[in-house]
């Protein structure tokens, strides 16, 4: 059995039985539930500590409203089976794979492992939160919840284990050392409300101990095509973990949607596919010769800083310009020269207008410009905390490309931490210094990466469109939002404004908020409790 499944009766395994693919496992597939269940279910999932067969026999199974039924799935299957067949292996079309998809979820899978679940884009993903869970929970075994790679030899395995339990002792006291000294700075009886955002606070400041091998469980909704591409690239990452979750992965998908994926099953398609994501993988071999080879040592320093790096490195000048013509070929009925004619010969004041009456009256950020606003595109390169980064990268229909997590670009520290915090923070990730250096030498990048602290900083670029950019900015600058990935997001829209000089498009950022969040953060939990989450 998994670290990550819960036990259950025999009542109680005959319902999972009857709902899930697999009772035990860590990766499985929710069946047999109306799609409406699937995906409140799941999205309950991304706010509990609990396991999804757990959430769904302790919150949805009883509850009247669900009326799950078993239904019959074999009506029409062999017929349907014998079609895609068909379809997929005389004639190729892969869009017919399209036409079906499935549940899936990971559980007990480490932070550097979800990155590579949630990196194909045309998928819905649903993350567990560092922020509404403490991590410092230990499971049925006593142990805290993260992922011992398997490459590890016996002896490095017991090293690895006491690093990262050390991490996560020192994550357990400095919450609950912020959560006392917030507690105390508030007079009287303090409310329901005010401790949940002390706690969020405290939970926040102290994301950086967690090390990137912490497990989370991520829910995953997508078409057989989109899942057999995961598949695949799981099935070549350079993680045992990665290529075990691809082999799981692939059973999964052979109980729910066969036919559509029957490439995965057919060495002679699956194994060449396979070894050329690998090959193309390896970026050592693919620039050896032509570009300095990657530094072998741990260049471990103090250097702790609590503000990201943001820089616009790739802009089209005449951006504005761009979305111009772009609205006014959508609005009329001239021809792409015409349109660009005609808007040449518009005053600055002419063009904010058309802008403006685009954009309309935009009462909440979910009332999004339409497509001209994809007419230019920005490059940003980000260096921040992996905890940030881990955020934003889900905001995968962007082009967002990441280098491999080290320490050379030093680790985040809040400004927000009192010095006696500040000194708990910066012990615990020095301590892991000598044993990353070992690590490193001996296991290589990837695998000794699982005992880095979340505080570690990486370097990773975002290339975007002005509809894009909207989205990101005006959801990641809410107040509610953690602080650092606030910070890239107010970043960015400074730089589209001051050095891109778009101080149109700027004006369409309606919903950007450039404070501190504290109130804010107040008020999104308030929501969150009245509604019971």
């Amino acid at each position: 059995m998994s670290m990550s499944a819960s036990n259950f009766s025999q009542e109680e395994r005959a319902i999972v039985s009857a709902f899930f693919s697999n009772v035990d496992d860590n990766v499985f597939s929710v069946v047999n539930l109306p799609e409406e269940t699937k995906a409140a279910l799941f999205a309950r999932y991304s706010r509990s500590s609990k396991s999804l067969r757990r959430l769904f026999l302790d919150e949805f199974y009883e509850i009247d409203e669900v009326s799950i039924q078993i239904r019959d799935h074999s009506v029409g299957q062999e017929k349907a089976s014998s079609l895609f067949s068909r379809v997929l292996a005389e004639y190729g079309d892969d869009s017919v794979a399209q036409l079906g998809a499935a549940h899936i979820s990971f559980e007990g899978v480490s932070n550097l492992a979800t990155k590579v679940v949630e990196r194909p884009r045309l998928m819905s993903y649903l993350e567990q939160s560092t922020r509404y869970i403490r991590y410092d929970d230990r499971d049925n075994s006593g142990h805290y919840r993260y992922h011992a790679p398997s490459e590890l030899d016996h002896q490095d395995r017991h090293i690895f284990h006491r690093v990262v339990d050390d991490l996560f002792d020192s994550y357990r006291d400095l919450t609950d050392t912020i959560v006392t000294r917030l507690a105390a700075e508030v007079s009287g009886d303090v409310p329901p409300t005010m401790r949940a955002t002390m706690r969020a606070k405290a939970l926040d400041l102290s994301r950086g101990l967690l090390p990137t091998a912490t497990t989370s469980n991520v829910g995953v909704f997508g078409s057989a095509q989109a899942l057999e591409q995961l598949a695949l690239h799981l099935l070549a990452d350079e993680l045992s973990e990665c290529r075990a979750l691809g082999e799981k992965l692939r059973r999964e998908l052979r109980l729910t949607v066969p036919a559509l994926t029957s490439r995965l099953e057919r060495s002679e398609r699956r194994d060449p596919w396979v070894e050329y994501l690998a090959q193309t993988r390896r970026s050592n071999s693919v620039v050896d010769g032509l570009l300095p080879p990657k530094s072998t040592k741990a260049l471990f320093d103090s250097k702790f800083v609590s503000v990201p790096k943001v820089k616009l490195v790739r802009f089209d000048k005449d951006g504005e310009d761009r979305v111009v013509e772009a609205i006014a070929f959508e609005a009329s009925d001239l021809s792409f020269d015409q349109t660009r004619e005609v808007v040449s010969k518009l005053s600055a004041d002419e063009k904010r207008t058309l802008i403006a009456r685009y954009c309309g009256d935009r009462s909440n950020r979910r009332h999004r410009p339409s497509r001209a606003f994809e007419a230019t595109t920005y490059r940003f390169e980000v260096e921040c905390d992996y905890g940030a980064f881990r955020d934003l990268q889900r905001h995968r229909l962007m082009s967002i490309e990441w280098q491999r997590l080290g320490v050379e670009l030093g680790f985040f520290e809040s400004s927000a931490l009192s010095e006696s915090e500040s000194d708990m923070y910066r012990c615990a990730i020095l301590a892991v210094e000598p044993h990353y250096g070992e690590f490193l030498n001996k296991y290589g990048i990837y695998v000794a990466s699982y005992m880095l602290p979340m505080a570690s900083r990486v370097r990773f670029q975002i290339d975007l469109n002005l509809r894009q950019l909207l989205h990101l900015v005006e959801l990641r600058t809410q107040p509610q939002g953690h602080e650092s990935y606030r910070m890239v997001a107010q970043m960015m829209f400074g730089l589209l404004k001051d050095e891109a000089r778009h101080e149109s498009l700027a004006s369409a950022f309606v919903h950007i908020d450039l404070t501190d969040g504290v109130d804010g953060r107040l008020k999104s939990i308030e929501r969150e409790m009245s509604k019971g989450l």
